[in-house]
């Protein structure tokens, strides 16, 4: 009986890593395209540097929905993992999405902030795209240098007894950082706080200038990539 139970949930475990996974998969890939599409065909967000940093995150999200959930989905799901068998697999893999994802909140970041500073006179005129050109690329750099550990301490390895081997870290100091400093940090505390203080100072910012002549074109723009930027939160 208690087999039966521990297969049955199992089971259904596994059905919904798929279709919860492919759906997710789906409308993830949708959704980016779009965003892509509307950012790069309509030339009022074409000249703001917002969108461009939106246009960035929306790229290496379909990125990291190929690579790391359509990965999983075919590991958890299928049971077919290739980073068990393969030494580069498994360092790619894990290279490609920890890399992809410091870049999406680094641009959510630089997004947001540069919405603030775009309605704000005093630092109005950072915002432009050749800047955001520069820091995204500085932040590619930074990210891809950042992640040359995995590439050498990550790797197959035995398991304590018998069976297959696994993709796990050989080095216990970076695992500490990986557990301890990447995920609480860099990919959850930092970018959480920057996205919601300067979501919250620019949606400020926006209200307040529908009490000034400002231009309704710009006005109209300024609101509506606050709203996208403040959705991305």
């Amino acid at each position: 009986m208690a087999f039966e139970t521990v297969a049955t949930f199992k089971l259904m475990t596994n059905q919904s890593n798929i279709y919860g996974g492919f759906i997710v998969f789906c409308l993830g890939m949708i959704g980016n395209i779009f965003n892509i599409i509307i950012f790069t065909s309509l030339k009022t967000f074409r000249e703001t540097s917002a969108a461009f940093y939106m246009n960035i995150t929306s790229f290496f999200n379909l990125f990291q929905l190929v690579v790391g959930l359509l990965s999983r989905i075919m590991i958890t799901g299928y049971n077919i993992d290739p980073t068990k068998t393969s030494s580069f697999i498994c360092k790619a893999r894990q290279y490609i999405v920890i890399t992809t994802m410091l870049s999406i909140f680094t641009c959510m970041c630089f997004a947001v902030i540069d919405q603030f500073f775009s309605m704000t006179e005093r630092w109005r005129h950072y915002c432009n795209v050749k800047t955001a050109g520069r820091l995204v690329m500085i932040a590619i750099v930074v990210w891809c240098l950042h992640g040359i550990p995995i590439l050498l301490y990550q790797d197959l390895t035995p398991p304590e007894g018998t069976g297959p081997k696994t993709c796990g870290f050989t080095n216990f100091g970076y695992w500490a950082y990986y557990t301890r400093v990447l995920f609480p940090f860099f990919l959850g505390l930092v970018p959480l706080l920057t996205r919601i203080i300067f979501g919250l100072l620019a949606f400020i910012n926006a209200r307040r200038m529908q009490s000034r002549r400002i231009p309704i074109v710009r006005l109209e723009r300024d609101k509506q990539l606050t709203t996208m930027v403040n959705f991305l939160i």
